[in-house]
């Protein structure tokens, strides 16, 4: 690894000042160099040339190569932290070299003595590294009670949550059975009772279709009567001859002129009271009024007694 790092370092240092390249910029030629070391050559020069093989530089905007900072940059940062490793390994101040015997407890870090005379530490307090390590511990121990503790009681109360969504959950499921139960039997009364007023239904029209027929009957026929009439009095009208019309007259024209023959008891309208059944009651705008056979029952009659009123016929009667 060590040599695979070297052999990279030799492709990533520059030639002119022997480090990793810092900002490096490429030249037409393709060699690379730091940004600042080729301008401080070529300021140099009067006429500018590569200090590699020595090619005439045309353009002098240089750009930043961007893939070799990114990996100097990499291989920069690895050997510092190798150098720190080694350091550290080896209970050496990276800094100092010298053996890191003191801990800060200000910085809370390892540091050797010349660290301490440092103006990085003055005032700060310092334990031998074996004291320090036994406070230390005993916060840590200390730390983990603490821990244990806590953790024994979100355990419980984990636990004791979980049992109460269980029963919550369990609560709902018997809530929502009930209700679904409590719906099934609702709908099958309101199936019955739709059934009912189906029946129902069936049988009033059926009732009330009979007086409807054979009061159809009634009209056709005087229908048939009325136009009868009319042609007879319209011949009438058609005689020119006196004498012809006065006998007409006689024999037909005045019986057919009769008023009180024109409007017979089939105009009469039915105009009956509200019965006495229907008094206080209003027809229910709601599916639960229709639900009990009460409310059914008073429904259908309210709505056929209405709808015989608005036929100006009344078969409650």
């Amino acid at each position: 690894m060590a040599t695979s790092s070297s052999a990279l370092s030799d492709h990533l240092c520059c030639s002119i000042c022997t480090d990793i390249f810092t900002d490096p910029v490429s030249l037409s030629c393709q060699h690379t160099f730091c940004k600042r070391c080729l301008e401080q050559i070529l300021e140099a020069g009067l006429r500018p040339r590569c200090p590699e093989c020595r090619a005439l530089v045309t353009d002098r905007n240089f750009q930043i190569n961007r893939l070799v900072k990114n990996m100097a940059d990499q291989l920069r940062l690895e050997q510092t932290r190798g150098q720190r490793s080694t350091a550290e390994r080896g209970g050496e101040c990276a800094e100092h070299g010298e053996a890191m015997k003191l801990f800060c407890v200000t910085d809370s870090k390892l540091i050797c003595l010349v660290c301490k005379e440092g103006r990085d530490h003055r005032g700060h307090t310092f334990k031998p590294m074996r004291e320090a390590q036994e406070d230390l511990m005993t916060e840590v121990v200390s730390a983990l009670g603490i821990l244990k503790e806590d953790i024994n009681e979100v355990q419980h109360k984990r636990a004791r949550q979980q049992n109460n969504i269980s029963k919550r959950r369990e609560k709902s499921n018997q809530v929502k059975e009930k209700i679904r139960t409590q719906f099934e039997e609702v709908i099958n009364k309101l199936k019955q009772r739709e059934e009912l007023a189906m029946r129902e239904i069936d049988r009033r029209d059926g009732l009330v279709n009979v007086n409807m027929e054979k009061q159809l009957t009634k009209i056709k026929r005087h229908e048939t009567e009325v136009k009868k009439r009319e042609t007879t009095l319209q011949s009438g009208l058609d005689i020119t001859d006196p004498r012809e019309f006065l006998q007409w007259w006689t024999e037909k024209g005045r019986t057919l002129c009769d008023t009180r023959q024109v409007c017979p008891d089939i105009f009469k309208v039915c105009r009956e009271e509200r019965p006495r059944q229907f008094e206080g009651y209003e027809d229910p705008n709601t599916l639960l009024g229709f639900i009990d056979l009460e409310g059914i029952e008073k429904s259908l009659a309210w709505k056929f007694y209405q709808l015989d009123r608005s036929d100006e016929r009344c078969v409650l009667c």
